[in-house]
């Protein structure tokens, strides 16, 4: 996968941007199934965006 340095460092930032946001508003009460929820889903979401859109066709 050859991919920019700064595809990482906004994966994290706005990965740990909703954690921050999940945990503050409590949308899941279970701590360990709020963040399996959203990293799962958060990364599943940027594998198909960036497959969709960044990648050389």
């Amino acid at each position: 996968m050859n991919v920019p340095w700064y595809y990482f460092i906004l994966y994290v930032v706005i990965g740990s941007l909703l954690l921050f946001l999940f945990d503050k508003f409590s949308i899941i009460k279970s701590k360990p199934l709020r963040y399996f929820i959203v990293i799962f889903v958060y990364t599943f979401i940027c594998w198909v965006v960036f497959d969709l859109i960044f990648t050389p066709k």
